[in-house]
């Protein structure tokens, strides 16, 4: 099965930097899964929980008002734009986050080296063609 998380229809509940290190956390990261290509042949799609981390992170600027809804947004990693991340995502390159969030917000993040984790249980939420 092959596993996808589309940045649009997610939701960001905080951000953190801490030491060199920034960490964004999705209460909902909206996940395909399909036994073909993920987000694009038939499948499934779910509500997990899911932590992105940048290394060598600068703390942001500024933030908009959290929690948020992306309505649009990707994540390029070494010259490759992702708007489905396709998952397990470890890469050790350099990467940036922009996304639009739903109440006008916007976040513009660097790093280094991005990983993607999920955590807790996936929640159902619907199945497409």
């Amino acid at each position: 099965m092959h596993s996808a998380l589309e940045l649009a229809d997610s939701r960001i509940d905080r951000i953190v930097a801490a030491a060199d290190e920034v960490t964004v956390h999705f209460s909902h990261a909206y996940v395909h899964r399909s036994k073909g290509k993920a987000g694009r042949d038939p499948g499934t799609g779910w509500s997990q929980e899911a932590v992105l981390t940048l290394h060598d992170a600068p703390a942001p600027d500024s933030m908009p008002g959290l929690p948020d809804t992306i309505v649009d947004g990707c994540l390029e990693v070494g010259g490759i734009r992702y708007e489905l991340i396709p998952l397990p995502f470890k890469r050790k390159a350099g990467a940036r986050l922009h996304v639009l969030l739903a109440h006008g917000g916007e976040i513009t993040l660097r790093g280094e080296r991005p990983i993607i984790e999920l955590l807790g249980k996936a929640i159902f939420l619907e199945q497409f063609s």
